[in-house]
């Protein structure tokens, strides 16, 4: 269960052509009540054809963060990530998880 689920993706994100998203495991942890790979992929769809800064690097690895609104009425959702893979084609989410506010990279 620890091992991260990949799945077929199509997005263009701070100009990388992505062609996969792997979504971690880690909001297993404590978001599974209202969290899944269905609503991550979505959250994720919103993301396509814009730049977002870099948030912080942790051991030589570039980390992104964005709030994303969704869903009626609309509720925000943060999104943590990297980018993987040769050409960085790999979506990785890092964690997903509900807000009360959007605060960083809105969406």
């Amino acid at each position: 269960m620890n091992e991260p689920k990949s799945y077929p993706f199509n997005a263009v994100i701070n100009g990388n052509m992505i062609s996969e998203i792997l979504i971690g495991r880690h909001y297993l942890e404590k978001h599974s009540g209202y969290m899944n790979d269905e609503l991550i992929i979505e959250l994720a769809n919103c993301l396509d054809g814009r730049m977002f800064p870099l948030d912080s690097v942790t051991n030589g690895i570039e980390y992104f963060v964005a709030d994303v609104e969704h869903g009626i009425p609309p509720k925000v959702y943060r999104l943590i990530w990297l980018f993987e893979g040769n050409t960085l084609e790999v979506l990785g989410i890092v964690n997903a998880y509900r807000r009360k506010k959007i605060t960083k990279g809105e969406v």
